[in-house]
């Protein structure tokens, strides 16, 4: 049986994709969700939290526990450049991580998927259904990226689209143990419609802090719960696409070489 590793960052991301698919938690390891698909494509979902080295400890560790064919790394990101909206998809195999603000965004290291037909393949799978961009996300590790400025210039300094604060640490996971990998996330802000400053993001659960949510509303009382609800809304619709396109991309893509 062939089989994949889906990685997202907060449980809130990974509910309704647990639902979509059907899936069940794993008998002796809490936190693992899995399904098999009916082309008997294993998938094994499991959160990150929030940053690289996280997402780099918990993909190694999913990796060495349930050897699977393939690594995903799913979830939000937010844009870097005009021309990508909120609700469109990020698919790439070319990531990178940089550094802070401060010392103007240095490149730390860049990695490419070995598997060099992959975002093709995913993208010919969300044609009829989503906008998809093909392009280099770059991953952070100190805080969400909000202010046009430096998104701008993360954008013109990388030749990036997109930015997270996971993909880098999944990516170097796999990669070290010689694994294939892709990304594959939904873009939640843009350069002109940043996210809302909530505080900051607990590291495990990838939810911001109760206060920080209720701040928020008390200052925006009429434009922020439905600014809070689209953003919600958007995690179940992007699970369900998730869901269904993760049938016809592993029917051809998944290796069964490590199985």
């Amino acid at each position: 049986m062939n089989s994949l590793l889906l990685l997202i960052e907060g449980e809130d991301e990974l509910r309704p994709l647990v639902k979509d698919l059907n899936a069940t938690p794993v008998h002796g390891a809490t936190g693992y969700f899995e399904v098999v698909l009916p082309n008997e494509t294993r998938i094994i979902l499991v959160t990150t939290g929030v940053g690289p080295e996280q997402a780099y400890q918990v993909t190694l560790t999913a990796i060495q526990h349930f050897n699977p064919g393939y690594v995903l790394s799913a979830g939000t990101c937010g844009a870097l450049i005009d021309g990508l909206s909120i609700g469109d998809w990020v698919v790439t195999g070319n990531v990178r991580s940089i550094g802070k603000p401060s010392e103007n965004w240095p490149t730390l290291r860049s990695l490419q998927s070995p598997d060099s037909e992959s975002v093709q393949r995913f993208g010919q799978c969300l044609n009829d259904k989503l906008n998809w961009h093909q392009g280099r996300l770059v991953t952070v590790s100190n805080e969400p990226v909000h202010g046009l400025h430096e998104k701008l210039d993360i954008a013109t300094r990388h030749e990036a689209i997109a930015v997270d604060m996971e993909s880098f640490g999944i990516a170097r996971a796999a990669m070290e143990q010689n694994l294939p990998w892709i990304v594959a996330r939904v873009v939640v802000d843009t350069p002109t419609w940043p996210l809302p400053e909530l505080g900051a993001m607990n590291v495990h659960t990838g939810r911001p802090p109760l206060s920080g949510i209720v701040k928020y509303v008390l200052l925006n009382p009429f434009v922020g719960p439905r600014i809070l609800y689209s953003l919600w809304a958007l995690v179940q619709v992007y699970a369900c696409r998730l869901a269904e396109v993760l049938p016809d991309f592993t029917a051809d893509s998944v290796s069964s070489e490590r199985l």
